[in-house]
Formats: C-alpha cells, sequence, structure tokens
C-alpha cells in the first residue's frame, strides 16, 4: 500500500481540536509577563541635553596637522563627559541630592548612568524606578556638571574654543523604557500563543505509516 499523505485540511482540523491548547498557553504566557513584572519593577529614564561646539574662529589651526584637525576637535569636546564624569562632580551632586531628600552612593549613580553624543549634542540620562527622582537626578548634575565646563575653561583646563551651552533639563519621564506592564504581558501572551500553536501542530501532525510491498 503507499504510504498515507499528509493532508493539510485534516491536520487543520486536529489543530482546531486543540484549540484549548492553544488558549492554555496563551493564558499561561500572559500571566508569566505579569509575574515578571511584578518582581521586575519599571525604569524610567531622564534625559538632560547639552549642546557642545567648536568656535573655528578661535581654534589653533596653526601649526596643526591637517590629519588630525578633527582628532583635536573631538578630544576637546570630549571634556563635557570628562566634566560630568571627574570626581567632584559626583561628589557634588550627591551632597547636592542629599540636601533634596535622596540618597545615593556613588556606585549607584555610576550604575543607572549612560552619556551618549551625537554630533554636538550629548545626553546626560538615568534611570530609576521613580520617574520624579530620575529626573531629579539628572538635572541635579546636568546643572553642576555645566558649571564644572565652566570652570574647567576659566582655570584653562577646558580650551577656550569650546562653546559650553547651558543644558536643556529633563521633563518628568511619563513612560518606562524597560518593563513597561501592558508591554510585558502582551509579549509573554504573544509568546505563550507561538508555543501554543507549535505545540498543538507537534501533537496534532500524525505520523506517516509505510506498509512494505514485497
Amino acid at each position: 500500500m503507499p504510504p498515507s499523505e499528509y493532508s493539510p485540511y485534516e491536520h487543520f482540523n486536529k489543530l482546531i481540536g486543540l484549540w484549548w491548547l492553544v488558549a492554555l498557553a496563551t493564558f499561561l504566557g500572559g500571566t508569566f509577563g505579569f509575574v515578571f513584572y511584578q518582581l521586575q519593577p519599571s525604569e524610567y529614564e531622564a534625559t538632560a541635553t547639552y549642546i557642545v561646539t567648536i568656535d573655528l574662529n578661535r581654534f589653533p589651526f596653526l601649526g596643526v596637522r591637517e590629519d588630525l584637525v578633527q582628532y583635536n576637535e573631538d578630544m576637546a569636546v570630549n571634556s563635557t563627559q570628562n566634566a560630568l564624569l571627574s570626581p567632584e562632580v559626583q561628589t557634588q551632586v550627591i551632597a547636592e541630592l542629599k540636601k533634596k531628600g535622596i540618597s545615593i552612593s556613588q556606585n549607584e549613580l555610576i550604575k543607572n548612568y549612560t552619556i551618549e553624543r551625537k554630533q554636538d549634542v550629548w545626553e546626560l540620562r538615568f534611570r530609576d524606578e521613580e520617574p520624579n527622582i530620575a529626573q531629579e537626578i539628572v538635572n541635579t548634575w546636568a546643572n553642576l556638571g555645566y558649571e564644572a565646563m565652566l570652570s574647567w575653561q576659566n582655570s584653562g583646563k577646558a580650551p577656550e574654543y569650546v562653546t559650553f551651552n547651558p543644558p536643556s533639563l529633563s521633563v518628568t519621564p511619563m513612560e518606562p523604557v524597560v518593563y513597561d506592564r501592558n508591554k510585558t504581558i502582551l509579549a509573554g501572551t504573544m509568546s505563550g500563543f507561538v508555543v501554543g500553536v507549535i505545540s498543538a501542530s507537534l501533537l496534532g501532525r500524525s505520523p506517516k505509516k509505510y506498509t512494505d510491498n514485497e
């Protein structure tokens, strides 16, 4: 006898018959997403922005190799990050936050920050479970960092041809960037649905039967 052929229609009907398995896996996936959200609190990210440029009219082109001009400009602009991460600024930030009733260690400060440069724009970001705390920390840090940049420039520690503009302070973040409840539950639900469909498909697939003809 010839081997039994695979029938998509028959297989689909078997999947329909296992709808309860798909529904159960979808429900369990959504439940897992909710439990995961409860165990992992949401994190909010506040961002303060700087615009730092080079005054080309004051840049010392004379005596600088042409292929090193861009390198020197980048090194000068990087004084923005150096000022923000300097130990004295971090100490000032922690002390100022303590006056405002926010207790934070240097390790926590460094662990939850990021600095990113986008051409002339620098973004100082900070994450916390409380949106208003994230906003207060990043704005305090941004203001004290800006004061340090100007101080460095006045003392010659930062080049005079770098233009430091006052930071654009952060507003209170409204949406979490990590572990949003709805997105976490939706991700768990969709994962459960996919697992349910695959499981039902494997259970509903009939093995091919062969009969030897002699």
